[in-house]
């Protein structure tokens, strides 16, 4: 009898993550290239197969591709900061309500 497990959604994970959680799950992550010199330890999990939910034996492989693109990452400041309100509301373009009740 063989024995099965669920294939964990390991999408938008950090790859070792993944792979720790692969191992407590039951299945082994892989690359897309097995023979590849560089093992699944860094970057983001953006697609695998077989697909999250999917049964596969006990010990199986899931195969993982990985970004290495920072993306958006980094500081997270507003990039067009609004002024509170009732400050400076005229020189705000397209604020033709506050234009209209300027002095």
């Amino acid at each position: 009898m063989t024995d099965f497990v669920v294939v964990p959604d390991f999408r938008g994970s950090q790859a070792l993550n993944a792979w720790l959680a692969g191992h407590d799950a039951g299945v082994l992550l892989q690359g897309p290239d097995p023979d590849s010199p560089n093992p699944v330890m860094d970057g983001v999990v953006v697609a695998q197969r077989p697909s999250p939910g999917s049964r596969i034996e006990r010990w199986g492989t899931v195969t993982v591709w990985v970004s290495h693109d920072p993306g958006e990452g980094g500081v997270r400041e507003p990039r067009d900061p609004v002024p509170p309100p009732g400050t400076l509301a005229v020189e705000l373009p397209g604020d033709d309500q506050a234009a209209a009740q300027a002095p």
